[in-house]
């Protein structure tokens, strides 16, 4: 997703990042489903961990091949 922010400076390191109205209450939306940043950052991971994954166990074969 590409925000279009706008980067201000203070001593030459960003300090603020300013979105048109649009992006930021899109953000905002998308956001509001996480309780935290926790949250948000576990999600991430999950999404990374299923996309670099190509083969999956069912649950039904986890628990055969346990024996419970």
């Amino acid at each position: 997703m590409n925000l279009h922010a706008q980067i201000i400076e203070e001593s030459g390191k960003p300090k603020f990042a300013v979105l048109p109205i649009d992006k930021y209450e899109s953000l905002v939306k998308e956001l509001a489903d996480f309780d935290s940043i926790e949250d948000l950052a576990d999600y991430l991971r999950a999404i990374k961990v299923k996309s670099e994954n190509k083969f999956w166990h069912s649950l039904n074969d986890v628990k055969a091949e346990l024996g419970i």
